[in-house]
């Protein structure tokens, strides 16, 4: 694959979402998109969009959050990505039952691999199906973003400005960076704790955006309500933000709301708490 440039961040198109009435409109008037279901493999062979590819994206789980971990995830999300054989001038879009983790982390994914113009349906399936959008089975191709291949790419492409590295988080506060934990209240607090983490709490200096807090009934709030609950939340758009939540699943979905509300300089952390609570010399808060 070819190294090409790619754009600043705060350059990038911020157009993130699509609903559904207007992807029907304009597949209709023959414009070209690659529908792509992040749901599980079984839901997708049973119902999908019509023509719908199949990406998972929600298993993946970065090995080291280092640069080299960095670019070796850019690998892992193009070797997938071709797998699909999606067209450069094809519009993708992202899409499961309605917006959780998984859809916004698709197009988390694409943006970090250079693909500039992905989108999410905002809604997902069920906006699809009520705007009047028919169903039918997955037919199509399938592929999955699985670290450690022995083909990997020389150069991959990727805006390593949306990722962090576990040391840029230690030193966010140094950097001027904010924090922002994007789990639930009692995984922040250090209550509840996964089995697979051996702590429980939260990255000193984190603010807390509860991922549910951006979405209601499947789909994203108005760009105004989001601001407000960052701006609650202590948030400042004129600093940069690393998310990070359990694997990196939801941290993307605060991402794409930030996005939607007007911030710009964003990063996800995505080694998140599960890589942060292993190592026992990093530092960690409990409490509220």
């Amino acid at each position: 694959m070819a190294v090409y440039p790619l754009p600043a961040q705060n350059v990038l198109n911020h157009r993130r979402l699509i609903g559904a009435a207007e992807l029907l409109s304009r597949r209709q008037l023959g414009q070209e998109f690659a529908l792509i279901d992040v749901r599980e493999f079984s839901q997708w062979q049973a119902e999908t969009l019509p023509g719908a590819l199949h990406l998972n994206v929600y298993d993946y789980f970065i090995p080291d959050s280092t640069v080299a971990g960095i670019r070796g995830m850019a690998d892992a999300f193009h070797r997938a990505w071709q797998q699909l054989t999606i067209s450069d001038n094809v519009t993708p879009v992202f899409f499961e039952q309605q917006v959780g983790m998984r859809s916004p982390r698709g197009a988390w994914f694409a943006q970090f691999g250079g693909i500039d113009n992905a989108l999410i349906l905002d809604g997902g399936l069920d906006a699809w199906v009520q705007a009047g959008g028919k169903l039918q089975p997955g037919t199509g191709r399938s592929a999955v973003v699985i670290p450690d291949s022995p083909d990997a790419l020389n150069s991959p492409v990727y805006h390593k400005d949306l990722t962090a590295t576990r040391d840029e988080v230690l030193n966010a506060q140094a950097s001027g960076a904010q924090i922002l934990d994007a789990r639930r209240p009692t995984e922040f607090s250090g209550e509840f704790a996964h089995e697979c983490c051996h702590r429980a709490g939260r990255i000193p200096g984190a603010k807390l955006l509860f991922w549910e807090d951006v979405v209601q009934n499947g789909a994203f709030l108005s760009a105004e309500e989001i601001r407000q609950r960052a701006e609650a939340a202590g948030l400042s758009p004129d600093r940069r933000v690393i998310i990070y939540c359990h694997r990196g699943a939801r941290a993307a979905t605060v991402y794409t709301a930030l996005q939607l509300a007007g911030y710009r300089q964003l990063a996800v952390y995505v080694g998140s708490w599960h890589e942060w609570a292993e190592h026992q010399e990093l530092p960690m808060l409990t409490g509220c």
